[in-house]
């Protein structure tokens, strides 16, 4: 067992380290791009040609595509983040919960006609406030988050055995298995749901729900499985604490993907509060007591 999660963990460092990480991010970009002008001239076709009237759109749709893009490259380096801290692993969730509702604004404003006066009361408008102010205190959160990860981190780095390293190193591939079978399967899923709504004109697929939804689901099971395994090294109270406050803020990020604005906004903000409130006391205790786990 040990011979073979060695051998994961070489090929792990070998397949992902800086340069071909560098190589996966330069094509999702060029992807991206491509994407971008493509659905721009679909929405061109669907706003010039009575034939494809069932495309038309707005314009502003196409900036979602592209960012759509980027925020998969983030969940690609969240699965590859893994291996090197729970807590750094915990921050890269928050990064791509604030991306996903910034990315709801691209996809919002889309749907607001710009021709007419914006009202306070339109529901649309309010929609897209929504959107603005969560992104915005998730970034701050963020911030804050890492700070105080910064300001703890040589205390919060352990000298893991080399094993549980290398067990998360194959926790880690396994997860880039399952997010690439994920990806087709949802790209599949939401391009049928896609196609029926475009011939229908209505009930546009919510792709939250059809891949990330999926994704957090299946990371709520990754972090309890770090989280036990992780007992077989070491075993204290609050690391118990701290960890279980991270799951905890998975689940309430995946909760949140199947509920309506602004409530699923007021869900995740009390996930961000709940790691950042439990990470800094429990990194107040480890100020007084070193080493520690």
């Amino acid at each position: 067992m040990k011979y073979l999660l060695q051998k994961t963990g070489n090929y792990f460092d070998k397949y992902f380290n800086t340069n071909n990480v560098r190589k996966v991010e330069l094509s999702i970009l060029r992807i991206a791009v491509f994407a971008f002008l493509v659905h721009l001239f679909i929405i061109f076709l669907g706003n010039n040609f009575l034939y494809f009237k069932s495309l038309q759109h707005s314009y502003l749709k196409a900036i979602y595509t592209p960012f759509s893009f980027i925020l998969f490259y983030e969940v690609f380096l969240l699965v590859i983040i893994i291996p090197k801290s729970i807590s750094e692993f915990v921050g890269k969730q928050f990064e791509v919960i604030t991306l996903i509702t910034l990315r709801s604004f691209f996809h919002d404003i889309a749907d607001l006609d710009l021709r007419n006066l914006i009202n306070i009361n339109n529901p649309e408008f309010i929609s897209l406030l929504y959107d603005l102010l969560a992104s915005l205190i998730m970034l701050s959160l963020t911030i804050l988050y890492y700070k105080i990860y910064q300001s703890n981190r040589k205390s919060d780095i352990i000298n893991e055995l080399t094993n549980f390293i290398n067990i998360k190193k194959l926790v880690s591939l396994s997860m880039i298995l399952i997010l690439f079978l994920l990806s087709i399967s949802s790209f599949y899923v939401w391009g049928t749901a896609m196609w029926e709504a475009l011939k229908l004109n209505q009930n546009y697929p919510n792709p939250n729900t059809v891949f990330y939804a999926d994704f957090f689901s299946i990371m709520i099971f990754v972090d309890v499985l770090l989280l036990l395994i992780s007992f077989t090294y070491h075993f204290s109270f609050f690391t118990i604490f701290r960890n279980a406050s991270f799951i905890i803020t998975t689940i309430l990020i995946r909760m949140s993907l199947t509920i309506d604005k602004p409530m699923n906004y007021i869900i995740i903000l009390i996930g961000f509060l709940f790691s950042i409130i439990s990470f800094y006391l429990y990194s107040l205790r480890n100020t007084k007591n070193k080493p520690i786990a």
